[in-house]
């Protein structure tokens, strides 16, 4: 396997993810000098410029940072442009004078854990298609140790998606899980677990027995929860297998073929609603959302429930050639991984980034899932918590 941003069958693709930027030399400081506008520092294994203006708003002392918490306390509006007046470097400490009298200190350590904050949340994730297999991890490795827990995580991050498998199939189960690894659930206008199984009286096709094409939940909220389970209970229909797309994957594939696509599509808002006899919900958003690196952070992608353009609007016609590109790609059977859900297994999706679908099933037996939905960011923080890489502020002090 090798590692490429293309998205060729048989290869394992790979796109980055988070910060941009660079790390410190390794090793001591050795020496320090005034630039232009910041510092020259010497270490070990380089050299780093930094500005001065950032150097003196990372100070850690107890005067700009509430040791206690590690919170900021420096405002940097309140204080003159920052100038180094002298620099020394004795023992591997830096030492800054600054223009008003302030000194602040630091080692090779200061500036790798600074370098570590601003590089939270960075990692590689995997792009995967049809051919590739969901990680699975039992219920009681991920709930035994941090071993466990750094795994569940890990793959959650790196893939979008992982079943979790035999696990209680008693109504609620799914909270006690959620609990057990510190994610909290988010609280919906459907409560905190929606009971998807066949119901006449249902306001979403989910309830029905037809196929539910690949989709992200929520669309039709402002801000859809980033995070979503879907736990099995009992699968005794016949049919009504689970599908799940990588959202990265497909939209990379189509960047590279067709960027113009992309553009429109990051470019023209569309209204999603979703309602019922009891609540109303709406929201207007571009279907694929691009950090300012270019890189892709959110695919709103619901067929069902998106609602009608301008007939009038300027994009119109280029909105439809890429749309029509988009939903054919999603519907791919070469993008796609099926399986069936079995009672027990649990089903973690990123929900900005995968997209999820289920099979037409014939209502023969049976078939109660419980979807919950929570905040991706809880799952990335207690990685980061697993890994070291989230640190405390007893540790910075």
């Amino acid at each position: 396997m090798s590692d490429t941003t293309g998205n060729t069958m048989g290869e394992t693709s790979w796109i980055d993810i988070g910060a941009v930027g660079g790390v410190f030399p390794t090793g001591p400081l050795t020496a320090a000098a005034l630039v232009d506008a910041g510092l020259r520092l010497r270490f070990a294994t380089g050299e780093a410029t930094v500005l001065a203006e950032w150097l003196r708003d990372n100070c850690q002392c107890g005067e700009c940072r509430i040791v206690q918490t590690d919170e900021r306390r420096i405002r940097p509006w309140t204080l003159p442009p920052a100038a180094a007046a002298d620099v020394t470097v004795t023992d591997g400490t830096l030492e800054v004078t600054w223009s008003g009298g302030h000194r602040s200190t630091y080692t090779d350590h200061t500036f790798r854990d600074i370098a570590t904050a601003t590089r939270r949340g960075g990692h590689r994730a995997r792009l995967w298609r049809s051919g590739d297999e969901l990680v699975r991890l039992g219920h009681d490795e991920v709930l035994v140790d941090d071993a466990g827990r750094l795994r569940f995580f890990d793959a959650f991050q790196r893939d979008g998606a992982l079943v979790v498998t035999g696990s209680p199939t008693a109504p609620g189960s799914v909270l006690t899980f959620m609990d057990a690894i510190g994610v909290a659930v988010r609280e919906l206008a459907i409560g905190k677990i929606f009971d998807v199984r066949v119901d006449p009286a249902g306001f979403n096709v989910a309830y029905t027995a037809e196929e539910v094409p690949p989709h992200n939940d929520f669309a039709n909220y402002t801000d859809p929860p980033s995070g979503q389970v879907l736990a099995m209970l009992v699968n005794e229909a016949h049919g009504g297998r689970s599908t799940v797309v990588d959202g990265w994957s497909v939209l990379h594939d189509l960047d590279r073929h067709d960027p113009s696509a992309i553009d429109v599509l990051s470019r023209v808002q569309v209204g999603f609603r979703q309602y019922s006899a009891t609540a109303d919900a709406f929201s207007r958003a571009v279907l694929v959302e691009r950090d300012p690196e270019g890189r892709f952070t959110h695919l709103r992608f619901s067929n069902q429930l998106m609602q009608p353009l301008p007939f009038d609007h300027p994009d119109l016609a280029a909105w439809y050639r890429a749309y029509r590109l988009l939903g054919a790609a999603v519907c791919d059977s070469a993008n796609q991984v099926s399986f069936r859900l079995q009672a027990g297994d649990m089903l973690f999706v990123n929900n900005h980034r995968v997209l999820h679908a289920r099979e037409a099933f014939t209502p023969d037996g049976p078939r109660h899932l419980q979807d919950v939905y929570f905040d991706a960011d809880e799952m990335t923080g207690n990685l980061a918590r697993l890994t070291g890489e989230a640190k405390n502020a007893m540790v910075l002090s």
